[in-house]
Formats: structure tokens, sequence, C-alpha cells
């Protein structure tokens, strides 16, 4: 739940309790919310599984290590939802950098790392094409790098967006950089691992992200894919 205190609190999002708040266009909004049953998948046991190993290795550092990551928090503040700069605390730094770097095949750093420049993704334009089985991605890549592709389900066609319904499914390199990413077409059959047979009666969003070498990772660019 984040909340901007006023002389009462002026902005709130996110969950507390059994309710949603959440902001727009028209004004602050609450309702309650809709608790999933819990599948038990493989991705969700994947995410549990990178908390406690992370966890842990917070546990196990020495505290020379730690004081490194204390003294990193104001060098990795971000900006959150409400334009103010925060910083995460030393261990969700720690956690957070290292969870980012090992979803592209990266190890586990121990002492904070320096700010790095993460490479910039812009998507332009996805095409699914379910009788070529493929995803082709385009728009403006660096080369040598690893991006993160994401995806959301199928979605009514009034979405405006699927950032909160939008899950990894996969890691595309760029070797050579420029407007087309090399390897994509792989991503199809992610996408029907994960989500099932992509359907055209219904509103797909598709992007990616870049982590750069010390965890960092760049906002998701993402858009609506052509069938």
């Amino acid at each position: 739940m984040l909340v901007k205190w006023g002389s009462i609190i002026v902005k709130g999002s996110g969950k507390l309790g059994g309710h949603v708040f959440s902001g727009g266009p028209n004004g602050a909004s609450v309702h309650t919310l809709a608790r999933a049953r819990n599948p038990q998948t493989v991705y969700q046991t994947g995410v549990r599984s990178r908390f406690t190993k992370f966890t842990q290795g917070w546990r196990d550092l020495t505290e020379s290590q730690r004081e490194t990551w204390y003294d990193a928090e104001e060098s990795f503040s971000r900006t959150n939802r409400f334009g103010d700069v925060v910083s995460l605390s030393g261990k969700n730094l720690y956690e957070s950098l290292n969870a980012n770097r090992q979803i592209i095949g990266l190890g586990v750093i121990n002492l904070a790392p320096l700010p790095t420049e993460i490479p910039e993704a812009i998507v332009r334009d996805v095409n699914i094409s379910n009788g070529g089985a493929s995803i082709v991605i385009a728009g403006q890549f660096k080369g040598s790098t690893d991006f993160v592709v994401v995806a959301s389900p199928g979605l009514s066609q009034g979405s405006r967006n699927g950032k909160n319904e939008s899950r990894v499914i996969g890691i595309g390199r760029s070797n050579t950089g420029g407007t087309v990413i090399d390897g994509f077409n792989e991503r199809y059959d992610d996408y029907v691992a994960r989500f099932g047979i992509p359907n055209s009666n219904r509103k797909i969003f598709i992007g990616l992200y870049s982590v750069s070498i010390s965890g960092q990772r760049s906002p998701i660019s993402s858009v609506v894919a052509d069938f």
C-alpha cells in the first residue's frame, strides 16, 4: 500500500486489507480486492524460490558487506508513482538488483555495485503470427544487450494498458542493435506456455525492458500486438 499524507490522506495506491486503492482521470477510487485462487504454478513457485534465496543470502552476508548496501541506498533512488524520489532499504536493494540480474542469467553480487547505464529499449510494433507461430518485436534497441520480454494474457478490447497484467515470458538478445531483436520468434512458444494460444479477438500487450550489469532495470516499453 502506497500512501501520500497531507492534512489528511491525499493519495493512495495499492492494497490495504480487503481493498484496492487507485487513481485515474475521474479521481480516486477504492474497490474490494478479488482474491484469486492459488494454483501453485511453476512461475509462482519460481518467484517464491527467488525471494527465499535472496532473503537467506542477505542473512549470510558479513556486516561489512551489508554496510555497502546501506551506503548505496541513495545512489539507487527512484521515483515512485506519485513523482516522489524514494530509496530502497539496503536489504531491499540487495534483493531487487540481484533478482533482476538473475532473470538475465547473471550471478549474485554480495557487494553493492555502482549505478550503471541502463540500455534503452523502445518498442514500436509487435506482430503475432499464429500461422507462422512467431512474435516479431520491432523498435529501437542497443546491441549486445539482453532484454526481458513481458506479455499480458488476452484482455478485453476496452483495456487501456496491460502493465498490471503483464508477466515475464522470456529473454531476447539484441546482438547487433537496430530495429529488430534477434531470436524473438521463440517467444511465441513462451507465450503459449504461459497464457495459451493468443486470440486475435482479445487485446494483448507485449513489450520488454532491459537490465544493466548492476541489476538496474529500465521502464517497460510495450504496445498492443497486431495479428
